[in-house]
């Protein structure tokens, strides 16, 4: 009982540690600041009124109050998961999210009869499906980088075809693969609705946070309003992103090594924690069975994944 408390109260303190630190990232993202200045920059009263018009759509979506929907956490909240999963409403998740943590906290309860064992079993059963939205999203983001210089050459022969760039849009919705054809898809019929181009590109651009897109965006607002062969810009767009994402696996290959070494530092601990405690189970009952134990294996836990986050750090090189 007390090595299953122990194990729950670890696994929470390092969700609420790694929940932490993703917060201070996202917080800190001045990358993302600037690109949402640049892309609404257009300062004209009309301007703003459809961006808010449009954030207002956005925030019915959302399917909480509207008190709610106001405050920056839940924004945020809202876009990540939109990010992830864009069909799904936040109030929906959060309901899942409540459910799965108070189903998993009873049977918690029940098995072990132990409060603090469910309380911990109930917060770490919270904090899964943001997992899953964070693999998820950064899985999408991925895949939509990757299927973007294709997109841009289909779009640039569309247009050196004769097609006008509204019914490459089209035509990239119905052509291309999920989940990039979705996205266009959106923009398509925002501007069908009557949303400017413009808008509905700085709308797609910001939803998605991906500086490839926005160079794509930018350059549209720009040549659409200075002129210009927009068809010869994509495919110099294009050729970009294949070189940033031929470098970027370039890099990943050099710092393989790095990250498998890493990987098999904060594992050799464990194993050897395990291969001794077969070999000789009193020895390991001293820091199974004791209070002084169990604060060694937290504070070890806490180095151990303090660790994998610095050489993640280490090993991570932004293309």
């Amino acid at each position: 009982m007390d090595q299953l408390l122990f194990i729950l109260i670890a696994v929470a303190v390092a969700a609420l540690a790694w929940g932490a630190c993703q917060a201070i990232a996202v917080a800190t993202a001045g990358q993302k600041r600037k690109l949402h200045q640049r892309l609404s920059s257009d300062s004209r009263p009309e301007m703003q009124i459809r961006a808010a018009r449009t954030v207002l759509l956005q925030e019915q979506t959302t399917g909480l109050p509207t008190f709610f929907n106001r405050l920056t956490p839940v924004q945020l909240l809202q876009r990540r998961v939109g990010q992830a999963f864009p069909d799904l409403p936040l109030g929906r998740f959060m309901l899942a999210d409540g459910a799965i943590a108070l189903m998993c906290m009873a049977i918690a309860g029940l098995a072990t009869g132990n409060p603090t064992a469910a309380l911990m079993t109930g917060a770490v059963a919270a904090y899964l499906p943001f997992l899953v939205v964070s693999v998820r999203r950064s899985r999408r983001a991925r895949q939509i980088t990757q299927q973007l210089p294709e997109a841009l050459d289909f779009l640039s022969r569309a247009m050196r075809a004769g097609q006008s760039f509204s019914t490459g849009l089209q035509m990239m919705s119905d052509e291309l693969p999920q989940p990039l054809a979705a996205e266009f898809r959106r923009c398509y019929d925002q501007h069908s609705l009557g949303q400017p181009l413009e808008e509905a590109l700085r709308d797609m651009a910001l939803r998605l946070e991906s500086s490839d897109v926005a160079f794509f965006a930018t350059a549209v607002v720009i040549q659409r309003q200075s002129g210009g062969d927009l068809a010869e810009v994509l495919r110099n767009i294009s050729t970009m992103i294949r070189q940033r994402l031929r470098l970027q696996q370039s890099v990943k290959a050099k710092t393989a090594e790095g990250r498998f070494t890493g990987y098999i530092m904060v594992a050799f601990p464990a194993v050897m924690f395990l291969i001794a405690w077969m070999l000789n189970p009193d020895y390991g009952n001293v820091l199974l069975h004791t209070s002084l134990g169990h604060k060694l294996l937290g504070v070890a836990f806490a180095l151990e994944m303090l660790g994998l986050f610095l050489i993640k750090k280490i090993t991570t090189v932004a293309v």
